[in-house]
C-alpha cells in the first residue's frame, strides 16, 4: 500500500555554415549550473528501490497500483504515486498516450484536465481530491499490462523526480550516495518545490552547502531534522520514512552498499538494488 505521496543540461550547439558544430559560449554574466554528478545505475537502483518500499511496501515497482487514499491529492498510482490532484498524473497519462494513442486511459484526460483547472489546495475533499469522471480508473490502472504503461511511467519519473534530485545533489555539492537516495525521496514526498524549499532552509541555517565547504554529513542531518519537522507539524505519517534514512547514516552505509535491511513502517526490506521486474 502507498504510505504517501506528491531536465538533463543540454549543450547548445550552433551549426556553422561548414557543417561542423562548435559551442555557443555562455552569455556574460549568466549563471551556470554544475555538471550533474549522478550515482551509477545500482547506486540509482538502490534509490529507487528505498523510495519504493516507502511508497508502495514493495521493493519492485509496482506500475499497476491504484488507489484513492483520501489524501487531497485523488487517485495515487503507478510506481511513484503519480496523483490525479496534483497534475503529474494527468502529465503520465497524456505522455502514455503520446506512445500508445489507443489506451485505456486515455479517456480519462478531459477529466483530468477539469480537475487540473480548479485550485489545488492538497485538502482532503477538496475540488483536486475529486474523482468526478474517473470512476474506473483504478481499475483500468490495476488491469494495464501495456509495456508502454510501464515506459510512461520509468519515463516521467526520471523526468520529473530522478533528474531534478540529481541536480540538487550536484548543486549542492554532495557526493554520498545516501543523500542522493533522500532528495530523490523528498522530490517524490513533496514535489520539487516543496524539495527545494527544504533545502534553502538548510543551506541558511547551516551557512551553507557541502559545495561551500560545510560537512555533508552535518547538511544531511539537518535536511533529515527539518523535514521530519514538517511532516510531524503536519501529523503526517511520512515522517517514518526520514527515521529510515537516518538509520541508514547511523549505521555508516552512506554509500549504500548492498544487499542491506532497510526497515520503514515497521516493515524490513532486503534492498539489492534490483527494482525492476
Amino acid at each position: 500500500m502507498k504510505r504517501m505521496k506528491t531536465l538533463l543540461m543540454t549543450a547548445v550547439m550552433a551549426f556553422a555554415v561548414t557543417g561542423c558544430v562548435a559551442p555557443v559560449p555562455p552569455e556574460k554574466g549568466a549563471a551556470t549550473e554544475p555538471p550533474l554528478n549522478e550515482v551509477s545505475p545500482h547506486l540509482k537502483g538502490v534509490a529507487l528501490q528505498l523510495t519504493t518500499a516507502n511508497e508502495n511496501s514493495k521493493t519492485i515497482f509496482q506500475y499497476s497500483y491504484a488507489e484513492y487514499l483520501g489524501d487531497g491529492r485523488g487517485i495515487n498510482f503507478g510506481i511513484v504515486g503519480f496523483t490525479t490532484g496534483t497534475y503529474d498524473g494527468n502529465d503520465l497519462i497524456k505522455h502514455y498516450t503520446e506512445l500508445n494513442p489507443h489506451n485505456s486511459l486515455a479517456k480519462y484526460i478531459p477529466h483530468l484536465d477539469a480537475v487540473d483547472r480548479l485550485p489545488h489546495t492538497g485538502n482532503a475533499g477538496d475540488s483536486n481530491d475529486s474523482t468526478e469522471g474517473l470512476e474506473g480508473f483504478i481499475e483500468d490502472v490495476q488491469s494495464n499490462t501495456d509495456p508502454l504503461f510501464r515506459q510512461a511511467q520509468i519515463d516521467k519519473m526520471n523526468s520529473s523526480y530522478w533528474i531534478p534530485s540529481v541536480r540538487m545533489f550536484s548543486v549542492i555539492g554532495a557526493q554520498y550516495p545516501l543523500t542522493q537516495a533522500f532528495l530523490y525521496d523528498m522530490i517524490v514526498n513533496h514535489g520539487q518545490t516543496g524539495a527545494k524549499t527544504l533545502i534553502d532552509l538548510a543551506t541558511s541555517e547551516m551557512g551553507g552547502t557541502p559545495a561551500t565547504g560545510i560537512d555533508e554529513g552535518a547538511f544531511l542531518i539537518k535536511l533529515m531534522d527539518l523535514r521530519y519537522s514538517k511532516l510531524i507539524n503536519t501529523r503526517n505519517p511520512g515522517a517514518d520514512r526520514v527515521n529510515a534514512y537516518r538509520r541508514l547514516w547511523t549505521e555508516g552505509n552512506v554509500d549504500l552498499v548492498t544487499p542491506f535491511s532497510y526497515t520503514v513502517y515497521g516493515d524490513e526490506f532486503l534492498i539489492d538494488g534490483n527494482v525492476y521486474e
